[in-house]
Order: C-alpha cells, then sequence, then structure tokens
C-alpha cells in the first residue's frame, strides 16, 4: 500500500539507538506506556459524559488522551535512561538529519495523499478530516484546534508511539529482521485503535493504521524527529483542507487526522 517504502531497507540502520536493546538486556519497558495507553482508553467515555458541558468537551478529549501519555512517556524515558546509564535524549534517538526530516514531510504528504484516495474511494467526496469545528467558529478556537492536532497531538503520539512504545515492542520481538517491522506494525495498530475509540470511523481507522506503519518506518529509519515531521505534516495537509472546504461547518470524524 505504500509504494515508495522499499522493503529492502534496513530499518535498524539509522536509528541505532532504537535497536541496541534488541542483543543487550532490556531497555524500555513495556509495562509503563501499556498502562498509560490503558488509562487513556478508560478515560476516554468521561470526554463525552453526559455531565460534562459540551464547551469542555473537545478540550477535555484531548486531555484525558494526552496526560496519561505524557505521564507513561516521562515514566518510561527515565527507566531507560537509567537501564542504559545514557542521556534522555540519546536514549530515545532523537538525533536527526536534514535527509531525515524531508523523509518525514514526504512520508506525511504521500499518506495524506493515499487518505484521500481512500476517502474518495470509500465515500465518492473529501471530508478532509476529523478536527472538530463548530459552526461559525471564531479566530481563537480555529487557532487552538490547528495548534493542538497539527503540532500539539503529532508531537505527544509520537514521542508516546514511536519514542517509547515502538522500542519496548521491538526489543520483544526477537533478533529477526522481521522484528523492527513487527514493532512497527503493531504499535500502528494499537495507534489505530486509540482513534477509533475516540470516533474514527472504519475507514478512518485503516488509514490511521496505514499512517501508523508510514510513522513507524520514518521513526525506524530517521529517528524520532523525523517521525514528528511526518505525523505534522499530515495532520496540517488534513487541517489545510478541512478550512479549506467546509471552514464554518460543524465536521463529523471521517479519516482521522492521527
Amino acid at each position: 500500500m505504500l509504494p515508495y517504502i522499499r522493503t529492502g531497507i534496513a530499518l535498524d540502520h539509522a536509528a541505532p539507538d532504537t535497536v541496541a536493546g534488541m542483543s543487550s538486556p532490556r531497555q524500555w519497558s513495556l509495562l509503563v506506556p501499556l498502562i498509560g495507553l490503558a488509562l487513556a482508553v478508560v478515560l476516554l467515555p468521561v470526554a463525552t459524559a453526559r455531565w460534562v458541558p459540551f464547551a469542555v468537551q473537545q478540550v477535555l478529549g484531548y486531555l484525558v488522551v494526552w496526560v496519561p501519555l505524557v505521564a507513561a512517556t516521562v515514566a518510561a524515558v527515565i527507566v531507560a535512561s537509567r537501564r542504559s546509564g545514557e542521556r534522555w535524549w540519546i536514549a530515545m534517538s532523537l538525533r536527526s538529519t536534514l535527509t531525515g526530516v524531508l523523509l518525514g514531510a514526504f512520508v506525511g504528504l504521500a499518506l495524506r495523499s493515499i487518505a484521500l484516495v481512500v476517502e474518495i474511494l470509500g465515500t465518492g467526496r473529501i471530508a478532509g478530516g476529523s478536527v472538530g469545528i463548530g459552526g461559525g467558529p471564531g479566530l481563537a478556537q480555529v487557532v487552538a484546534v490547528v495548534v493542538a492536532t497539527a503540532i500539539v497531538a503529532p508531537i505527544i503520539e509520537e514521542v508516546f508511539f514511536r519514542g517509547v512504545l515502538l522500542p519496548a515492542v521491538v526489543e520483544r520481538s526477537g533478533p529477526s529482521a522481521a522484528g523492527p517491522w513487527v514493532g512497527v506494525v503493531v504499535t500502528a495498530a494499537l495507534f489505530a485503535g486509540v482513534h477509533a475509540l475516540a470516533g474514527a470511523d472504519l475507514l478512518g481507522t485503516v488509514v490511521t493504521f496505514v499512517a501508523g506503519i508510514g510513522f513507524g518506518f520514518v521513526a525506524r529509519s530517521s529517528g524520532l524527529v523525523a517521525a514528528v515531521v511526518a505525523h505534522v505534516v499530515f495532520n496540517s495537509s488534513g487541517i489545510a483542507l478541512v478550512l479549506a472546504n467546509t471552514p464554518v461547518s460543524p465536521l463529523g470524524p471521517t479519516l482521522g487526522l492521527g
């Protein structure tokens, strides 16, 4: 489904720090991120509970997911740094190159193109994404949604899913060449599952899964920063479509922005 990804590329060549654990004692805790993910899933229904004022449901929808993920990320990084004796930014492979950043941008645009094709084939129209902008939004609301979806969400989600959860899964996938791909696919499945529980429809869940594979590929081949860039480009292009097509209309979930 992703013709621009050559399966012959070794996913562990450009990110040695996240692969070292496969031939040494495990560095990354799997339990910690799974607990954070479970808490986010359990708290998701709170955001849409009847007793929650509609005006704060969208903000609460972000917070009930972000807070557990950020807390789990911090805890997991502390554990990994202590186990490896490395600085946290080294343990997370935050180093990047211009080539990696450009690859991330390209993958983000390619994934958005795939999302558009799937949406047109599946629904016969282009809705653009799952950003909620109420009828007649003010400038402040639009800016808040754009910042949250295009910047904050990609950073938090990539740091958690590809920076913490992915290496933990890879470490437990065995020393075979398929190990990194197992980690990428499992992490993408969990990534899509959370978005499905948050309201993405079937097409949106499928696209989010494919996007998760793309983000995972970038993270393994070019580092976490490049994966964040891919996610930012993917979400930003989706928001651009939303604002261009239905700038002041209520938008229901279509193809989740990821």
